[in-house]
């Protein structure tokens, strides 16, 4: 039972302010029929993915520095850590240049830049 009050607390930490900010403002309204626009619905989409695969990465990351650390020295399972947190890095990489894609194509071609 003591080997489970760490882990247990370790992600109470993580989740609970997540739960706040995402309470905080809400990534995705249902559009009313006068204020309905696609563009601003396929941002607020968009968004909504980001944000949640940024929520996952971080875990990621907290879930390999977990690896790393019960490890106790073995190299294939710090090999397995370590691989799980270039993974992770890799995917909020292309999570960001993809967010910041959408930026530059907007602004090139002159749109309101909604994203």
């Amino acid at each position: 039972m003591k080997k489970y009050i760490l882990p247990v607390l370790m992600l109470t930490a993580i989740v609970m302010p997540c739960f706040q900010v995402l309470a905080a403002d809400p990534p995705f309204q249902m559009p009313t029929q006068a204020n309905f626009d696609i563009w601003t619905q396929l941002a607020n989409i968009l968004n909504w993915f980001f944000n949640a695969l940024i929520f996952i990465a971080a875990i990621m990351i907290v879930y390999s520095g977990w690896q790393y650390v019960t490890a106790a020295g073995d190299s294939g399972k710090t090999g397995k850590a370590l691989n799980t947190l270039i993974y992770a890095l890799i995917g909020v990489a292309i999570a960001l240049l993809a967010k910041g894609l959408i930026y530059l194509v907007i602004n090139y071609f002159g749109g309101s830049g909604t994203f």
